[in-house]
């Protein structure tokens, strides 16, 4: 039975999650039943909670579920649906800690409730193990060329956490504040003028490079715009004043978020999508952010 998971470096332990959910990805059962999800989340807990070292675990677990959303659009579905069965489990206390390791229950203290509990409702540790892909993937989108599998990782994964964003809101555990970042660097630049490669080599060029980020932020805006608009704009200043106020190639320094800027977003993602370097999916995805940003302005 072929699935799109992939087992982390070898270097890295052995992970004991990949078997456990390899079928949740099987090309014959795109849409698992209620009850497989629920097992499958039942026994990935189980495997955490007993874990000797159940930060370790946690890790594993959040690579082995995350990797198959870069490496394939169909992981999405079930993927999030096995999110969803997590999040519904109960509380679970670690039960099998290590004594003789010394940073066993010191690297799990910052993933713990007071009392002691792993929350699955609230994903323990999930967001920092998404930053660290997202990132990872991010650094490494100019590395394979146009065509190249890897070379949709990045975009891939963005569309999951996109989509992950709009259903968990604002208050989970992917930041809507990721659809300003993408939104300032790829609608707020210009196309590069020059199409030469970062040190030659054999991956994207930097208008290819350009025209990633323009995707990325085209999917941020289709899925979590909504997100983004409700913040609170207080609480945006409080903790993101400089991220606000950064100038960029088509916004003044130190103007924050305003409904001027997310109206230059759609216009600029109107006037990109008649260009003629995208193709249909692309210019319908483009199309399709424009009009939900365009929905949000006409509020009052």
């Amino acid at each position: 039975m072929s699935t799109i998971v992939k087992d982390p470096d070898s270097a890295n332990p052995p992970n004991p999650f990949t078997s456990i959910i390899a079928p949740l990805f099987s090309t014959t059962n795109s849409e698992p039943q209620s009850e497989t999800l629920t097992t499958i989340a039942t026994t990935l807990i189980t495997t955490v909670s007993t874990s000797p070292n159940p930060s370790t675990a946690l890790w594993q677990l959040w690579d082995t579920i995350l990797i198959p959303t870069s490496h394939s659009l169909s992981a999405h579905n079930p993927t999030l649906s096995l999110l969803r069965a997590i999040t519904s489990h109960p509380p679970t206390v670690p039960s099998n800690i290590d004594p003789a390791d010394p940073y066993a229950a010191h690297d799990l203290a910052s993933h713990i409730s007071p009392s002691g509990h792993l929350v699955w409702s609230s994903l323990p540790r999930f967001s920092w193990s998404w930053r660290d892909f997202h990132d990872g993937l991010e650094a490494n989108r100019d590395r394979f060329p146009r065509g190249d599998e890897k070379a949709e990782y990045f975009p891939n994964f963005v569309e999951f956490s996109a989509r992950f964003l709009k259903e968990w809101g604002k208050e989970g555990e992917v930041h809507p504040i990721n659809v300003f970042y993408a939104c300032r660097n790829g609608l707020e630049e210009r196309m590069p003028e020059e199409d030469g490669k970062e040190g030659g080599g054999e991956g994207l060029s930097k208008r290819e490079v350009w025209q990633v980020d323009v995707r990325v932020a085209a999917m941020w805006l289709k899925f979590g715009a909504g997100v983004l608009w409700e913040v609170e704009e207080g609480y945006l200043r409080e903790h993101f004043a400089r991220t606000l106020d950064w100038g960029t190639g088509l916004w003044e320094e130190g103007k924050g978020l305003t409904r001027e800027r997310w109206a230059l977003w759609a216009q600029r993602l109107r006037e990109l999508v008649g260009e003629k370097d995208w193709n249909g999916d692309v210019k319908a995805l483009m199309g399709d952010a424009a009009e939900v940003v365009e929905g949000l302005l006409v509020r009052k």
